[in-house]
């Protein structure tokens, strides 16, 4: 996978967790008696499985900017 394919990816992960986290507020929010529009055990989930993938890929950019060198020799992780 490309650095840029992985950034895309990456954001993609990040914007789908910050819904996935609304949709449990919205399910944890709900009246004595009523039943959450979704279910939150299967949200917190899926909620887990983006983590971790988020996570993976994040250890992926974060190696792929390690030994990725410019044209003078640094990496892209050199300040």
């Amino acid at each position: 996978m490309k650095l840029a394919e992985a950034l895309v990816l990456r954001a993609d992960i990040q914007r789908r967790i910050e819904q996935l986290r609304e949709r449990l507020k919205i399910s944890a929010l709900v009246q004595e008696g009523d039943r959450p529009p979704e279910d939150p055990p299967e949200l917190l989930a899926e909620l887990d499985r983006l983590l971790d993938q988020l996570a993976n890929l994040i250890t992926q950019i974060n190696r792929t900017n390690i030994i990725t060198q410019l044209s003078d020799g640094r990496t892209l992780t050199y300040r």
